[in-house]
């Protein structure tokens, strides 16, 4: 099975820091349709827009339209700290919500079943996990059968990517999602994720996790012992998973490197 993750395309109607994210946005959709259309599920993890608003919606919406991808690559969406969950569900009323109306939901294919959870917290760009959606989450776990894989979606890293006083804006609830982790007795393979704009990978709690860079705009690790920020003019990609009967693997697509001489 092949999984397309991207995240943080932040579409506005203008450029942001002198960068067009639509623009980019586009030639990742272009290098998906050209190299991936066989992928079985399409997956962006929040940030869908920069602001939150109705008109950048309804621009991620027409540009996905326009995209021409295959029917069974129409993205599945959660949300991020950029985006407006009220603004949100309007815009796309068939994402399913859970019962207390965060855009958490789940889809199964063939033996496996991929989580979607709802990480953000209004005005905030740390990530956030209260108890009524832990308890979504467990009951979620609970009702999966024991023959399906799980891979989990969410838009904020669980776990500090470097040192937990650099990690500012993760989720904060680390340690109770750690413990539905732990508590769990089912098969979760991988989390996804996006939020801090680097690409990460490693093993959590003996769960794989991954992250792509955003679209937009990409950051680089922060190995310091304080929290901050750093550009370094490098490429914006997304993340293709490869999932076998016998593991996983993570390729990262640097789709603005188009010209391809393969060796002969």
């Amino acid at each position: 099975m092949k999984i397309i993750h991207l995240s943080d395309p932040h579409i506005y109607t203008d450029k942001i820091h002198g960068i067009d994210p639509v623009s980019r946005f586009k030639k990742a959709l272009d290098h998906i349709l050209k190299n991936h259309s066989d992928a079985d599920l399409f997956v962006i993890t929040g940030d869908i827009t920069d602001l939150g608003d109705k008109e950048s919606y309804q621009l991620f919406i027409k540009i996905i339209q326009d995209a021409n991808l295959p029917e069974q690559l129409y993205p599945k969406l959660i949300i991020g700290n950029h985006d407006n969950r009220e603004e949100f569900k309007k815009n796309f009323p068939s994402i399913q919500e859970d019962e207390n109306g965060f855009v958490q939901y789940f889809k199964d294919l063939e033996n496996k079943r991929f989580i979607f959870i709802d990480t953000n917290l209004d005005d905030e760009d740390k990530g956030y996990y209260c108890e009524d959606r832990q308890a979504w989450l467990n009951k979620t776990l609970n009702q999966t059968s024991y023959d399906k894989d799980i891979y989990i979606f969410m838009h904020h890293n669980p776990l500090a990517l470097v040192k937990e006083e650099t990690d500012e804006i993760g989720l904060q609830q680390k340690e109770e999602f750690k413990k539905i982790l732990l508590s769990s007795k089912k098969n979760i393979k991988h989390i996804f994720f996006g939020h801090q704009h680097i690409t990460s990978s490693g093993s959590y709690c003996n769960i794989t996790f991954s992250s792509p860079r955003s679209t937009w705009f990409p950051l680089i690790s922060n190995f310091s012992n304080q929290y901050r920020l750093g550009t370094a003019n490098t490429d914006t990609n997304y993340n293709i998973a490869i999932i076998r009967s016998d593991g996983i693997i993570i390729h990262t697509e640097d789709f603005l490197k188009t010209e391809v001489n393969w060796i002969e």
